[in-house]
């Protein structure tokens, strides 16, 4: 193996301008394949709050993330992007309603992405690059040729770019963390420190899932730290010294954390309140929030971060959230994979799944191939801590995957794995740059030209799948994760209505299929919901029309009931547009309409805050007149009779679900909260000591 070449003036220019280069690229095919999205659906949320942020100093709307990226975006929306008066605000559902109102209806919607796609670009563009040059600093150019030419080509960091979505920068933000602890511990300069702590800083302040990566560079960092000031040839020769050295260390370490923090508390406008006048206007208070937590631990950790404000209060707020749906879970128990429901949370090989069918099987053999390479390398210590780093922060954040439940994001929740993977393959181009350029040069050549075949004609690159499950085209009939589809086809579902829907004057209507109801009313659709109104009467489920749905509800799933030749006996396939297919005919379902009255009373009691539960009471026995293992009607329904003091209807509302448990569809915690209370009631404990149940499908 031959050393590396000293840089001259002109390797480094031609290097920066081979790296500028694949950067625009990856800009260049991020647009074509991204072009005909709409908007995801937590986008306006993500919009609506960063130009709240911006503007008033209000870190009320949206604190499940961190500030970064909406802040970001709300610094270049246009002037003339309006916002509500403030108003209290009750419950995520009531939030979600008035920031889509705010963007579909009272703001020119397509201007809004197009100016934050254009921010996005530009950021994710600086974030790449960066990432680029750190990667040559740390590891060698050829090193990051490889690594940002897979992130060029890979297609979810691409449909990643223009998103207001913290996936993406959160991956880039925990790898340059990565790269820079590795700079940090093979020369220990102050300089680092702060690079360091800047990266992590940024990491956190992008999402709060941020911290798992950021685990596992701590735990690196001061494993090495120690290793290096306690290393067999210093002791007893030389104890002082080395105890100094140790000390010294762990005060540079000490600072890393302290600026990480303070970056932190900087995009938060240095508040500790929500609010610059000292409110916290959230759709709940913390602490309603940190009392659901399962966790003890949980809840003294975050509580003592709050009393003594060690922490923005907002962010706390966004870490106890996701703390109870992203890892304790929301109430589901259930999991599509692989053409199949499998009950009792994500399986091991949840993640695995998503990474081996969404990244593209080339770029897969490009980082196996990379293991190879870095074996033959004989990598310096700097580039083997800086390996060492990117590792450690992958493999915690692997491990902190596995105990989740946010499965139902798909591959997204897994992108700083794939930068790991692309790290991994940049070893080949560097194994062509010093080893053998004929041999490993060819390996990198015909891997990412490979890709580029296989995934430059791909036209919508969130929809991409590898060939294991048969693409775009056979991916929708197998999982159902946001990975497959994110409700990016409206705008192509808003031009078949107005060609082939409108002119039949008949409604089209919400079924399965991820179309936000402000969103629909904004494109002009004559969009309709099963149930408008707790007055509804048509307990038989007639419906004639357009209905909506996706590949997955082609399948049977008994455990719900479901079966698709019922569903679609009298409708036909007009049109199949991606994961969204439309089917026109009358639909005889007492079964949907069912579903249909649940989410209409659920609108009613947490967007609304209506409180006739007599009423809800009588529209809640409907739906368990057809669906009686519905948890959330159960709970429901069971809060509405204590609330009227009616003791055994309570017990019997409460009771019902637990009859069905052999579908799996409810978690183990959702059943414990159901017997303790139906407990309380068999015991006699007086009605107005017996808490209502907090809905989790409401977190």
């Amino acid at each position: 193996m031959r050393a590396p070449d000293p840089p001259t003036h002109r390797s480094t220019l031609a290097g920066t301008l081979i790296l500028l280069l694949l950067v625009a690229g990856a800009a260049w095919r991020s647009s074509a394949g991204t072009r005909l999205d709409s908007v995801t659906p937590d986008e306006p949320w993500h919009i609506v709050a960063g130009v709240e942020y911006q503007r008033t100093g209000d870190y009320r709307l949206n604190p499940e993330h961190p500030p970064l990226v909406k802040r970001w975006v709300g610094a270049m929306m246009p002037g003339d992007f309006t916002l509500r008066a403030k108003a209290p605000l009750a419950e995520k559902d009531a939030e979600r309603q008035m920031v889509e109102e705010t963007f579909f209806a009272e703001n020119d919607f397509r201007a809004a992405q197009q100016a934050a796609r254009r921010s996005m670009y530009l950021l994710s563009t600086l974030l790449l690059l960066g990432v680029a040059l750190m990667t040559w600093r740390t590891l060698g150019l050829g090193w990051a040729i490889g690594t940002t030419a897979f992130l060029a080509l890979e297609p979810t960091v691409g449909a990643h770019m223009p998103v207001v979505m913290t996936d993406l920068p959160v991956a880039l933000t925990l790898l340059l963390s990565a790269l820079a602890a590795g700079m940090l511990v093979d020369r220990w300069q102050w300089r680092w420190v702060a690079g360091l702590g800047a990266a992590m800083g940024m990491a956190m302040a992008t999402k709060h899932s941020a911290l798992g990566g950021l685990l596992g560079i701590g735990l690196f960092t001061t494993i090495v730290a120690t290793v290096q000031a306690l290393r067999p040839a210093g002791w007893g020769a030389e104890p002082t010294p080395r105890f100094r050295l140790l000390l010294t260390r762990a005060a540079q370490l000490s600072v890393v954390v302290g600026i990480a923090v303070g970056v932190l508390w900087a995009w938060y406008g240095f508040h500790f309140h929500a609010g610059a006048d000292g409110s916290d206007g959230f759709n709940r208070p913390l602490a309603d929030k940190l009392a659901e937590l399962h966790s003890p631990l949980h809840r003294e950790v975050i509580g003592f971060l709050d009393r003594w404000t060690i922490l923005p209060r907002s962010y706390l707020w966004g870490l106890v959230d996701t703390i109870r749906a992203g890892v304790e879970g929301r109430g589901d128990n259930e999991v599509f994979l692989w053409g199949r429901s499998v009950s009792g949370g994500p399986p091991w090989y949840t993640w695995p799944s998503f990474l081996v069918t969404k990244v593209p099987l080339a770029l897969m053999a490009m980082s196996a191939a990379g293991v190879v390479a870095v074996r033959r390398l004989r990598l310096g210590r700097a580039a083997t801590l800086a390996g060492g780093a990117v590792i450690a922060m992958g493999t915690a954040y692997f491990i902190t995957l596995l105990g989740s439940q946010g499965s139902y994001a798909g591959v997204r929740h897994a992108l700083p794995v794939v930068m790991v993977m692309a790290i991994l393959a940049g070893a080949v181009v560097e194994a062509a740059h010093r080893l053998d350029a004929v041999r490993w040069g060819a390996i990198a050549a015909l891997l990412l030209a490979t890709t580029a075949a296989m995934t430059l004609r791909t036209p919508r690159l969130w929809e991409y799948h590898n060939e294991i499950v048969g693409g775009a085209d056979g991916a929708p009939y197998l999982f159902d994760d946001e990975g497959v589809d994110l409700g990016q086809r409206a705008y192509e579902i808003a031009a078949y209505h107005d060609s082939v829907i409108a002119p039949t004057g008949l409604p089209l209507y919400s079924a399965t299929y991820w179309l936000p109801e402000q969103e629909a009313k904004a494109l002009g659709l004559n969009f309709r919901r099963r149930v408008e109104s707790l007055t509804d009467s048509n307990v038989a489920g007639i419906y004639h029309g357009f209905f909506i749905y996706t590949p997955t509800d082609e399948l049977p799933f008994p455990q719900w009931d479901w079966d698709p030749a019922e569903v679609f006996r009298e409708l036909r396939l007009r049109a199949r547009l991606g994961a969204a297919t439309i089917w026109e005919g009358t639909q005889v379902s007492p079964d949907n309409r069912a579903w249909a009255m649940e989410n209409r009373v659920l609108r009613y009691i947490y967007v609304e805050q209506g409180t006739d539960w007599e009423l809800v009471a009588t529209k809640l026995e409907e739906v368990v007149a057809e669906v009686p293992f519905s948890a959330p009607s159960g709970l429901e329904l069971g809060n509405a009779y204590l609330r009227l003091g009616r003791r055994e209807d309570a017990i019997r509302a409460f009771a019902e679900p637990l009859k069905h448990l052999d579908r799996g569809i409810t978690d183990e915690v959702v059943q414990q909260q159901f017997r303790e209370v139906i407990r309380r009631l068999e015991r006699g404990d007086p009605l107005e000591q017996v808490t209502p149940l907090r809905n989790p499908w409401q977190e």
